[in-house]
């Protein structure tokens, strides 16, 4: 009897709201800090849900450097799950120009989903290499400034 009283309640409130429940999803990645200059740099991804916790701090990224002298991704455009953060200049304390460097953490918008694997060619290619967007896809990206040396 409970039972079929929760369901009946349930599409009630489907029936007046006209929507399902949501579902919690990443709207944004800050990274901090947001400029860094010189050899070391900690860097932390917080992100923003729509439904509590709303913060989440850190956050497991995966981490993206672009910049002089950096190849780019590899071409199977994967998720790096949290490794290879990028914490520090290249050893290059000799050369007198500054170079600048793009930090991107990237992870899925649902918090359920892997934080490994493919990630579709246009949105690795618009997020991580052109950092033309912060979202696309079912993906989410933050980005930060390095200057070395």
């Amino acid at each position: 009897m409970i039972r079929a009283t929760a369901i009946c309640l349930a599409i009630a409130a489907l029936t007046v709201t006209g929507t399902a429940p949501k579902k919690r999803l990443l709207e944004s990645i800050t990274v901090s800090p947001a400029m860094a200059k010189g050899a070391k740099a900690a860097y932390v991804a917080t992100g923003k849900f729509n439904e509590p916790p709303v913060k989440v701090e850190p956050l497991h990224v995966s981490w993206y450097l672009a910049g002089p002298g950096i190849d780019p991704p590899p071409p199977y455009y994967a998720l790096t799950g949290d490794k290879d953060k990028p914490d520090r200049c290249n050893e290059i304390a000799a050369n007198p120009v500054e170079f600048h460097y793009t930090v991107i953490a990237l992870a899925p918008a649902d918090p359920k989903a892997s934080t490994s694997g493919n990630v579709p060619y246009k949105v690795f290619h618009d997020l991580v290499i052109d950092h033309s967007k912060t979202s696309e896809g079912g993906f989410v990206a933050g980005f930060a400034k390095l200057a070395c040396p």
